[in-house]
This record gives structure tokens, C-alpha cells and sequence, in this order.
């Protein structure tokens, strides 16, 4: 492992930056600042381990990543049941640690803090029934949780990025496969980078939580082993400052509220000289304040996938990063929840099953037609040496027609007549499909049902509809880009929310693939805007 990683160019002059490889904080607004593509960029160039976590539905973070399966440790210790019902309730315990203490006094597992709650409760009264009421139910939600998932039984990574998805668990269950990961990655792990999103929901500011705890041991202790806390986060308002202050790297992207702004430069130590307000606010997709020792330095950071020359190009100012961004690589999002891949391996398995069993049964035909085939040789071998002659002559009289379906291919080793004439007349008379079920393969066909939107044009779907139609999505946009331009036109403005279901359900209906934050139009799809 390297001592520094390239980060990027400074913007204006150009000049290669490197930035020491320490704890690190990437802020900036989500979907505004490129931080997902700096964290891929940065761990791809430092030739490190690294996990990271996908944890909410459609994001595009860490598209490339390879999906392992999430780990979880069980823990009983009263401090971890503390952390787990914050984090759950949103707040800072106050009187309840001694019911906590009781209720985990001998527990190995959550589920035997359980038991140690439920049986108390039979005989609590007031403020104790209370307080053991709200762990009960508390304990409801997880414990059945943690029996139903399948856990990994060790945190399987290689160089690059492993990512565990998480979406398909519950806010308090992600807590706790995170606590877990940062706990192995600290006693098991060397050159690792553990990549925690969302900094402001999983290490909070003023109360506890079971990533938060794990966070602290870890930043203590992980630098010495060169294993390193990579901090994701929107703001830095809500985050646990005892965490902050042991971070040297800060990569600070752009932010609009002014209170962040402000935030954001504090974070910059006295006597160094600091951008001004308007210079934080103004910041583009990929441009970073990099601030580490006595340096501060404004930089666009390469994306793993973008040539030095490009990137010397946009830093120089010579070309914008919407020019650049055809040569990013197509990725197609696949972070399902972990039990939907679970079904897509078994509904794969499946069909692999039901393909060797279509082979199993033709080679079956197969067999049956070279039985059939040679039992008929050998009657009519014994038919014609019988005959005056040899086997020039026949004079068997024709037996009566019969229904070739009425028999059986092993009617054929009665060794009549009348049965040779007859399966001679059927292997004629079905030749032909017996001919296509051996040449005949497994086939899937898919019916594909073209959409076409009949909207009107005053409506927000029909004036994406109309944005369509002209070719305004001949490159790829942004919703803050696609919300300009329906203002700009005259529309209403529509909330965050509206605009994004809309665009949605575009992309369920086949119009739109997104790619991170950008939505590129399907080509053929341009066709199917009607006029209504």
C-alpha cells in the first residue's frame, strides 16, 4: 500500500494532487458533488481491500462493486443493546441503562436478552413494566429478522470494492451487519478501507448507535494496521464530532445552505488561507476542495474510468464534465436486495435443471429409435431368407391397415409379419417428427410490449414526454438538469418528490435507464411519444 493516492488535478493549473491514504471524510450534496465516484476512483488507484455498503433502493453507488453477503456477529453485552435501542428510537437513552444491564446479565445472543425481558416482564410493575416493554417490543422487530436472514460466516473481500446490499434489511439490522463488518475488517483485515455511507444516520451526533461504537475502536486502532474509515456524508452537522476530529483527510464538495458552507470551511484549521462562502456554493460535479496538513487545494478528481488527458483537459477548463462523459462506460444497476438475487439463482438453477432434462429425454428418443430401427432390420432379415429366392421376392399378402398410433415402438420384437409391416409403415409415416424432436433445442421467446405514453402536455409527464420528442435527451441529464428545463419552458415547478416518482416510473415503463444520477433516453424509444 501506497503512503498517498493520486486524487486528481488542480483545477486551473492542472498540476497532479496526492493526497496522504489516512481516515477520510467525502462531503457534499448528494447527486451534486460526484462523492461515490471520487470513494470508486480513490480505491481503485490505491490498489486496496475495500467494502462498502449499499443501503437504500435504487442508488447507484458502487455499481461495479462486487455483491458479497452481509455478515452479522452476534453480541449481547449491554453496551450493544444500549447502542441498537438508540439508534432505533432516534435518541439518547436516559434512565434505562440499569433495565438494560438486568436484561442482559448472562445473554450470549439478542435472542437471549429476550427471553431475559419477556420473563421480566411477567412480574414488572410501573416504570419497570414500561421500560421492559419498550425493549420487548424493540426485540420483536430484530430478533425474528436476524433468525430469517442468511448470514455470511466471514467478510470475504479482494482487492477492489465488495459491497454487502443491505436494502432488503431494516434500518436497526443494517446497524448492526456494518457494527459487525468494522469489527472483523479491525481484527482480521490488513490494507482495508471500510467505506461507511450515510455518516449523519450511522454515526450520529449525541447519542449512540452499534456502527458508532465500532467507529470509535476502529479509528483508534485500524490506522496501525493501514486500515482506514472512509466517511461518506451529505452534511457534516449531524455527524459525531469525537469521530470528525480524528479524521486528517477532508475532501469537501459543494453544498448550498449556508449554515453548511459555513461548516464545511471550519472544518479547514486556523492559518491556512480558506475559500470564500461563494466558492463552496458554486463547486461542480467532481470538484472537491482536498484539504489534508497545511493544504488546501481546489481539484477536479479523475473518475476511475476517464483518461489523464481528459481529465487535464476539464481541470485546464478547456472542456466541461457533460463533454467528458461519453467515455464512461455503460453499467447496468444491479443492486438488488440480497434475498431477490437468492431467487434469481434459484429461478437460474431451475432452468438448468429443466435443460438437462429436455437433453435427458432426447437422447432417450435417441435410444428407442436405434433399438426400434435395428429390431426392424433384423425381422425383415429373417422375412426375406424365408422366401423362395432369397430376399428379392415377397409375396406376404398386405395386412389391413392399422393405425400406426395404436402401437407401441416395442411391438416391433413380436417378430409377425403383419407387426414389421406395420412399424415399417410408422417409422415412414413419422419420420419426420421424430427427426424434429431430436434436432430440437430449449428455447426461450419473450414477447416484448412497446409502451407508448398518451399524455397531455400541460402535465409534467407529458412535458417530459415533449422534452423527448425534442431531443433534449440526446445526452444524458440529471433531474436538477431536466427540473431547469421544464422551468424554463414555463411549467410549474413540481416538487423533488413528483419530478423523481416521474422519472421512475419513465424508467419502469422502458423509457429511461439511470446510470448513478443520470437518466439517458432508450434510442428507439423516441418513436413511441405520440401526440395526443
Amino acid at each position: 500500500m501506497s503512503a498517498t493516492v493520486h486524487l486528481g488535478f488542480e483545477l486551473g493549473t492542472a498540476k497532479p494532487v496526492a493526497i496522504p491514504l489516512r481516515h477520510m471524510v467525502v462531503t457534499g450534496q448528494t447527486q451534486e458533488a460526484g462523492k461515490t465516484t471520487a470513494l470508486e476512483a480513490l480505491i481503485a488507484r490505491a490498489q486496496v481491500k475495500a467494502v462498502a455498503f449499499i443501503t437504500k433502493r435504487g442508488e447507484g453507488s458502487f455499481a461495479g462493486a462486487r455483491i458479497i453477503e452481509p455478515y452479522f456477529r452476534e453480541q449481547a453485552d449491554w453496551q450493544f443493546v444500549a447502542s441498537i435501542l438508540e439508534a432505533s428510537r432516534g435518541e439518547k437513552l436516559k434512565f434505562e441503562r440499569a433495565w438494560i444491564i438486568r436484561a442482559s446479565k448472562g445473554a450470549r445472543t439478542l435472542a437471549d436478552v429476550w427471553r431475559n425481558v419477556k420473563k421480566a416482564l411477567e412480574t414488572a410493575k410501573g416504570l419497570s413494566a414500561d421500560v421492559y416493554l419498550t425493549l420487548d417490543a424493540y426485540l420483536e422487530v430484530v430478533v425474528p429478522q436476524i433468525d430469517r436472514v442468511r448470514w455470511a460466516q466471514k467478510v470475504e473481500l479482494a482487492p477492489g470494492i465488495s459491497a454487502m446490499d443491505l436494502t432488503g434489511l431494516s434500518v436497526e439490522l443494517q446497524h448492526l451487519v456494518i457494527r459487525s463488518t468494522l469489527d472483523w475488517v479491525l481484527n482480521r483485515e490488513e490494507d482495508t478501507v471500510v467505506v461507511v455511507p450515510e455518516a449523519w444516520k450511522f454515526i450520529p451526533q449525541g447519542r449512540g448507535t452499534p456502527v458508532k461504537l465500532g467507529a470509535e475502536a476502529y479509528i483508534r486502532q485500524a490506522a496501525g494496521l493501514r486500515n482506514y474509515l472512509w466517511l461518506d456524508s451529505q452534511d457534516i452537522a449531524g455527524v459525531e464530532k469525537m469521530i470528525l476530529k480524528s479524521v486528517p483527510v477532508w475532501i469537501l464538495g459543494v453544498q448550498r445552505e449556508s449554515n453548511e458552507v459555513k461548516r464545511t470551511l471550519d472544518q479547514i484549521p486556523a492559518g491556512i488561507k480558506k475559500p470564500k462562502p461563494e466558492q463552496v456554493a458554486t463547486l461542480g460535479l467532481g470538484e472537491f476542495y482536498a484539504c489534508y496538513g497545511t493544504h488546501v487545494t481546489k481539484v477536479y478528481v479523475q473518475p476511475q474510468w476517464m483518461g489523464q488527458a481528459e481529465a487535464v483537459a476539464i481541470a485546464e477548463g478547456r472542456i466541461d464534465v457533460q463533454s467528458a462523459r461519453g467515455t464512461q462506460p455503460r453499467r447496468i444497476q444491479t443492486m438488488a436486495s440480497f434475498e431477490e438475487r437468492l431467487v434469481d439463482e434459484r429461478e437460474a438453477k431451475a432452468l438448468r435443471d429443466e435443460n438437462q432434462e429436455l437433453h435427458a429425454q432426447i437422447a432417450d428418443l435417441r435410444r428407442q429409435l436405434s433399438e426400434t430401427g435395428r429390431a426392424v432390420g433384423k425381422q425383415g432379415a429373417k422375412k426375406a431368407d424365408a422366401q423362395p429366392g432369397g430376399r428379392d421376392v415377397d409375396t406376404t399378402p398386405s395386412p389391413s391397415p392399422v393405425d400406426p398410433r395404436s402401437l407401441s415402438p416395442f411391438d416391433s420384437v413380436t417378430g409377425t409379419d403383419q407387426y414389421y409391416e406395420q412399424i415399417k409403415r410408422r417409422l415412414i409415416a413419422e419420420a419426420p417428427a421424430i427427426l424434429k424432436v431430436l434436432v430440437a433445442r430449449p428455447e426461450l421467446e419473450v414477447e416484448i410490449e412497446r409502451v407508448v405514453i398518451h399524455v397531455r402536455g400541460d402535465t409534467l409527464r407529458g412535458r417530459i414526454a415533449r422534452l423527448i420528442a425534442d431531443d433534449f435527451f440526446a445526452i444524458a441529464h440529471t433531474s436538477a438538469q431536466i427540473l431547469d428545463e421544464l422551468l424554463r419552458r414555463g411549467a410549474n415547478r413540481p416538487s423533488n418528490i413528483e419530478l423523481g416518482n416521474e422519472l421512475k416510473a419513465l424508467c419502469e415503463l422502458g423509457f429511461f435507464t439511470r446510470e448513478n444520477k443520470w437518466y439517458n433516453l432508450v434510442p428507439d424509444m423516441k418513436v413511441n411519444v405520440v401526440a395526443a
